[in-house]
């Protein structure tokens, strides 16, 4: 079968190939002027990065690949980059959608559960109105022909503070309130999309002790984080995939720039 061909891949290669691996966080596509800065950009702008990720033989990939490259050995391409989109805003359907499949890429979509169940009741009570939010119809159409990998960005954490510890909460009661929180957008994607997500990516990049052991104990397998620089990743480390560096791709910094400031940070 499939996994036992996965296994054999990897014990032909033998653990302790390392590579390099970029990810590129961004956030809102929008042709709202106001609203394009640190977090967001234009579609041209996006459209900018994606043509030159292909002319310059970059590979996309999700963090299935990755997965699979530490779990099983699969291999990666040799000049790969991950783009990830954080929050699940609309113009990842409107904006990204479109330019993924002109382009042949693939992204990461870190969806809050919440917003996503408030805006699908509201599209279903005003059909044709716009709203800031993905929708769950909306991500079922990106999700089928597997140029869009949804992901976790929690239920209803994205707020102050984000996933971490609040002021006086013990340490058990942050687990559970954690735990209650991370598993409802589990339920959700599972009722909704028939999969759910195994990578976390944390709000505002605030993380707290026991939100690894909590994340673990709900089968994810990944972190991603908000510190900029490159990852090395290596197959048969599963510990490489948590808190993995995502370097931001403002409005006036192209992705060559983004790119190129990774390599001059390496480690």
């Amino acid at each position: 079968g499939e996994d036992l061909g996965d296994e054999l891949v990897f014990f032909r290669r033998g653990e302790g190939t390392t590579v390099e691996v970029p990810i590129v966080m961004y956030h809102l596509v929008t042709t709202n002027g106001s609203l394009i800065g640190r977090y967001g950009i234009s579609p041209s702008d996006l459209e900018h990065d994606l043509k030159y990720l292909k002319e310059n033989g970059y590979k996309t990939i999700g963090m299935s690949d990755l997965t699979a490259f530490v779990y099983k050995g699969r291999a990666l391409p040799e000049k790969c980059v991950m783009l990830t989109f954080d929050d699940g805003n609309s113009g990842d359907y409107f904006f990204l959608y479109p330019l993924l499949k002109k382009y042949d890429a693939k992204a990461v979509l870190s969806i809050m559960g919440k917003q996503t169940d408030q805006f699908t009741a509201d599209a279903e009570k005003y059909p044709g109105g716009k709203f800031p939010n993905l929708t769950w119809p909306q991500i079922r159409e990106m999700l089928k022909d597997g140029r869009v990998e949804i992901q976790s960005h929690g239920y209803d954490v994205h707020k102050p503070g984000g996933s971490g510890r609040r002021g006086g909460e013990t340490a058990q009661a942050y687990r559970e309130r954690f735990k209650k929180d991370i598993q409802q957008l589990q339920t959700r994607c599972k009722e909704e999309l028939g999969c759910a997500p195994d990578t976390f990516t944390y709000p505002l990049g605030i993380m707290s002790d026991g939100s690894r052991e909590v994340l673990e104990s709900l089968g994810f397998k990944a972190t991603l984080s908000c510190t900029e620089g490159m990852n090395y990743i290596t197959q048969g480390d599963p510990d490489g995939l948590f808190k993995l560096k995502r370097d931001i791709r403002p409005s006036g910094r192209t992705i060559e720039q983004v790119l190129a400031r990774m390599v001059r940070k390496k480690r």
